[in-house]
């Protein structure tokens, strides 16, 4: 993580083993199971990251493409780490069982494509001072 992002981190306020909770002190992901007419439980997801993430797109005026989510987000991230060129490493960083998964982030970066990287570190940081 960039020394910002652990900065901001520290700040949080500590409220249980996760970092960081709903303002109704709930998990940002949960698993609840909901007991229908029958008697029969049916587990259901409840995912406020994803579900904040969408009226974020959409208060900010964001136009993405269909299905862009949060989760295109770790996608971004494991390819920006892919360009240390080490699959290993980012089977690790990503929790990926076997390294085919990860092989498929990593790709020959170029030193423009490491300038466009920081440039938006960049615009990232100085956005939020």
């Amino acid at each position: 993580m960039w020394p910002e992002t652990v900065q901001v981190l520290q700040k949080v306020p500590k409220l249980g083993k996760l970092v960081f909770y709903t303002s109704t002190g709930h998990p940002w992901i949960r698993t609840l199971i909901k007991t229908g007419e029958n008697g029969d439980g049916k587990y259901t997801t409840v995912n406020y990251v994803t579900s904040r993430f969408s009226k974020l797109l959409k208060k900010a005026e964001i136009h993405a493409p269909k299905g862009t989510g949060f989760y295109t987000l770790r996608i971004t991230a494991a390819t920006l780490a892919a360009r240390s060129g080490d699959p290993f490493a980012v089977q690790r960083l990503l929790g990926h069982v076997d390294l085919t998964m990860a092989t498929r982030y990593v790709q020959d970066v170029s030193e423009q494509t490491d300038r466009v990287i920081e440039n938006s570190r960049q615009y990232v940081i100085q956005g939020n001072t």
